[in-house]
């Protein structure tokens, strides 16, 4: 038998191990320890198991070996195109050997991330501001562009926004799910979840067909911050979910980064409360990137496209886009922000002047809200 054969084999038995899912990690690595080898796990005595398990622990373990072997574990795997990866595999992701609580395994649909490329994390509140909105795609779009990854948990809100910018941008972006890699959690965030497979992959330390459920997520999180270099929190409640895989980047030694909000907004007192903790600020996707030293190993800035010089609107579309900014605004706004500039353009005059902007690339409506889609003024 050739090596890659052996190798191949014990990949197959620790997948066999790894759909025992009410067996925590840490008890996997134990009779890993015990047993020198996965296949000689598999064939444990009975005694052995409970000292190392407890006797509910090997009920369970040997309940699960008379009903499945593990080729037949094996092909059903590859039968639903889930791959998988563990601790003494050698593609296993280097960064998850390392935190405090490793992952036993790894299964994933597309590919694992390369450890080679920096990577950083976007998280944040899942019902998010359209402030939230605007930064997460800016971030998540500067950092593609740039090479570097995108990772997150394809939640709605910050995460789903962020990683479905990444790919738009023409970058790669990872998925750590709270379920098994072949459910679609949530439903609506299925096309991201194809997106992903084709330009990155959707991972999770849990067996295909593990339905989500709130106990899942807080440990999936260190997954999240430990694959990634930098942890970027883009919008956070006081009492958020975010904040515990800050505090999981924290003991990973993760670099930890918030983007500030104003002091009365409820999604940003966590951010802003992370500042007065010690928290770095970033304001471009740029800060990261020079303060972690990667401009020499990534690709350079794209040249931003040129401004469409504002004198070939017309004068209503011109008036209009002087009242906007990058955060949307609704029309009673931008007609209270016009008559406050004596401006004498009417209620169909606005309308068309907004039409105009937005069939030529100057803004975009969102929601019956209007912004620009750039920073500088054109």
């Amino acid at each position: 038998m050739t090596e890659n054969q052996t190798e191949l084999e014990q990949r197959i038995y620790a997948a066999w191990l790894d759909t025992i899912y009410w067996v925590a990690s840490e008890t996997k690595y134990r009779l890993l320890d015990a047993a020198g080898t996965m296949q000689k796990i598999y064939v444990m005595e009975e005694g052995q198991l409970a000292a190392l398990m407890g006797l509910q622990g090997c009920e369970r373990f040997l309940q699960h070996r008379k009903r499945y072997t593990p080729q037949k574990v094996w092909n059903y795997l590859t039968e639903i195109g889930v791959s998988y990866t563990y601790c003494q595999a050698v593609d296993f992701p280097r960064k998850l050997a390392e935190i405090p609580d490793p992952p036993f395994g790894i299964f994933y649909k597309g590919r694992l991330p390369d450890e080679k490329i920096p990577a950083v994390a976007i998280i944040g509140a899942r019902k998010c501001s359209e402030y939230g909105r605007l930064m997460a795609e800016k971030f998540a779009k500067g950092f593609a562009e740039r090479g570097v990854d995108v990772i997150s948990g394809m939640a709605a809100g910050i995460d789903g926004i962020s990683q479905a910018a990444a790919l738009k941008a023409g970058g790669s972006s990872y998925a750590v799910l709270g379920c098994g890699v072949d459910i679609v959690y949530p439903r609506s965030n299925e096309s991201l979840y194809r997106q992903l497979l084709e330009n990155g992959g959707v991972l999770s330390e849990y067996p295909p067909q593990m339905e989500p459920r709130p106990a899942l997520f807080p440990p999936r999180n260190r997954i999240i911050s430990a694959l990634a270099d930098v942890v970027l929190v883009v919008e956070a409640r006081e009492k958020s979910g975010t904040l515990i895989t800050v505090d999981m980047a924290l003991e990973q030694g993760r670099e930890v980064y918030t983007i500030p909000g104003r002091c009365t907004d409820s999604l940003s007192i966590g951010c802003n409360r992370l500042i007065r903790q010690g928290a770095a600020v970033a304001v471009t996707p740029e800060d990261i990137i020079g303060d972690m030293l990667w401009e020499t190993m990534l690709k350079k800035p794209k040249n931003q496209p040129q401004a469409q010089p504002l004198g070939k609107l017309s004068q209503a579309a011109q008036e209009v886009y002087a009242v906007l900014e990058l955060l949307p605004i609704t029309q009673d706004v931008i007609v209270a922000k016009l008559r406050d500039k004596n401006s004498t353009c009417t209620i169909p005059q606005i309308c068309q002047g907004l039409v105009e902007l937005e069939l030529k690339g100057f803004i975009l409506c969102r929601n019956r809200q209007y912004g620009r889609l750039r920073d500088e003024l054109q």
